[in-house]
């Protein structure tokens, strides 16, 4: 039993250590198992899905029934309820339904689902009105093939009425973020330089673009014009952020916690070091004037998103949240298990933009992520695909390329992670 030298230190360990230690070696079982399915199964999940048995179905009172019923997609963004389309319930809960139907929906949908339980079908008090009109949030769709034909299994969590009310301001939210977008005029931006020349061209270039721009190439002059003025933006450059220890960030992230700022870096670890001073983004050196059109518009719409969503985006994060990965990295991979542990996150793991796509149309997903060694070109149309059909997913894309994020954010990503990627910004963006 003691033969391998490999076990002669554990020998020497406490009992408490031995228990620590046998902790750490299940997780890392878990991970490297998860990891070497990732080879052959297109979608893989972390942790893994756990098998519910019918005992403990039943003591989560819940029913294997087979009635018939119907079902209406709300949209989210108006009032409006879609036509009324059969479906057969096979069991339910207090906190979800499970049904099939012959016509696809999408994990996220939010439903109107009506039927009527006799009370042959119920036993104790589950329901006392056997006529019954839910909510429900699509979380799973399962597609099959049947001699009739296509079947689509749906996996549903109940939603209270007054969920559903959030959702429709929140896609109304969602529109007049876009109005605000648009509204260039609305949004002030101070230019904080000591290269005159360069801080000139930047305000003539953004005040042609449709926006209110000041000018400032000190500190001191920079507060100023923040204190007099409700400003939106600073962009700055990294010679100037660097003066006395980065007062100037320092400043503005104890003083304006809510003003986005945008600094021209040369180097990945200019991006890593000055990210504790709370910058919003960044410009690469000697940057073009897409690229800060690009990046203006961005920190724009994480400023509105905060402003509107904020009391929101805090109790999203603390539900469990579904991140679905396109990657085939598996460093990368091993990292986001090690950050999902204790935070209440689900991976999905896939190695295709076609995977991604499957696991969109079973899972509902609150995250992705995108590594473009996986994506290229096939990822920026993967994000436009996106944002057209599920524009509350957050999208974020990890490359060894900063001159690849412009191409992306055009296409609709909210994030960019410049690799190597630090664990505390995917932290950031998920937990």
């Amino acid at each position: 039993m003691y033969n391998e030298p490999w076990k002669e230190p554990l020998l020497e360990l406490s009992v408490d250590e031995l228990k620590t230690a046998q902790s750490f070696i299940s997780e890392l079982i878990q991970t490297l198992e998860v990891l070497q399915e990732s080879k052959t199964e297109p979608i893989i999940i972390f942790p893994p899905e756990k098998n519910i048995n019918i005992d403990d179905r039943r003591a989560e009172k819940r029913f294997d029934i087979e009635i018939e019923g119907v079902c209406s997609v709300m949209e989210r963004g108006v009032s409006e309820i879609f036509p009324e389309i059969p479906i057969r319930i096979k069991d339910i809960s207090k906190h979800g339904i499970r049904f099939v139907i012959d016509r696809p929906l999408t994990p996220g949908d939010i439903l109107t689902i009506k039927f009527y339980l006799s009370s042959i079908k119920t036993s104790g008090q589950l329901y006392k009105n056997p006529q019954k009109k839910i909510y429900v949030e699509v979380r799973r769709v399962f597609e099959s093939l049947t001699s009739t034909g296509v079947k689509y299994e749906i996996g549903a969590q109940s939603v209270e009425s007054e969920r559903v009310i959030e959702l429709i301001k929140e896609r109304e939210k969602y529109t007049l973020i876009n109005k605000q977008l648009a509204a260039k005029g609305d949004v002030k931006i101070v230019i904080v330089s000591m290269k005159e020349a360069r801080s000139k061209y930047l305000e003539d270039l953004l005040q042609r673009q449709g926006y209110i721009v000041y000018e400032a190439n000190k500190k001191q002059q920079a507060i100023a014009l923040l204190r007099k003025n409700k400003c939106d933006i600073v962009v700055s450059d990294l010679d100037t952020v660097r003066i006395n220890e980065f007062e100037l960030l320092k400043d503005i992230r104890d003083e304006f916690p809510d003003m986005g700022s945008i600094v021209e870096i040369e180097t990945i670890e200019d991006w890593m070091h000055i990210l504790s001073f709370g910058v919003s983004d960044y410009l690469t050196k000697n940057f073009s004037d897409r690229e800060l059109n690009i990046i203006i518009e961005s920190v724009q719409k994480k400023l509105l998103y905060k402003s509107m969503f904020g009391s929101h985006l805090r109790k999203r994060q603390q539900a469990n949240q579904n991140v679905l990965v396109v990657s085939g990295n598996e460093i990368f991979k091993k990292l986001l298990c090690n950050v999902s542990k204790g935070k209440g996150l689900r991976l999905f793991f896939v190695n295709s933009t076609g995977h991604a796509t499957a696991a969109l149309k079973r899972y509902k997903i609150d995250f992705i992520l995108v590594d473009t060694e996986v994506g290229g070109l096939d990822g920026c149309r993967f994000l436009m695909d996106i944002k057209k059909k599920f524009p509350n997913i957050v999208t974020a894309v990890a490359s060894k390329n900063l001159q690849e994020r412009c191409d992306f954010l055009i296409n609709g990503a909210d994030n960019f992670f410049a690799e190597p990627i630090a664990m505390k910004e995917i932290l950031a963006l998920v937990s």
